[in-house]
């Protein structure tokens, strides 16, 4: 079954990781778009080097292109939806602690604002 990912939009309707992967270089940018659509089609399947655990509910999506190491951090949320939470371009070994909690506070703003009726999730195609 196909999972639909969305971004997260906060309050501002800004969307930090669609804001992060139009600043990417084109090819990167492509890359990093038709990797999120494996995702959506293959997700039971995936496991490293294509994503990875993180923790607390959190996953990263992990993409390699010209020496540079993308990160986009999601989760899995309603069954059937795929919210991509944070990217990053990652410098370091394990994903900095400061950008798992910048996830992690996106996710618990997502589900809180879901459960209050102010998020529509798209209908799955």
């Amino acid at each position: 079954m196909k999972k639909k990912a969305i971004y997260y939009e906060n309050e501002r309707n800004r969307r930090p990781v669609e804001e992060f992967i139009n600043g990417l270089e084109s090819r990167l940018k492509a890359k990093v778009l038709a990797r999120i659509e494996f995702l959506e089609s293959r997700w039971q399947e995936l496991r490293r080097p294509y994503v990875d655990a993180l923790q607390e509910g959190l996953y990263e999506l992990r993409i390699v292109f010209s020496g540079n190491q993308i990160r986009v951090i999601y989760a899995y949320m309603f069954s059937d939806y795929i919210v991509l939470l944070h990217g990053i371009i990652k410098k370091t070994r394990e994903v900095p602690r400061e950008d798992m909690l910048k996830a992690k506070n996106r996710m618990n703003d997502f589900q809180a604002r879901f459960r209050k009726g102010k998020i529509k999730l798209p209908k799955i195609e």
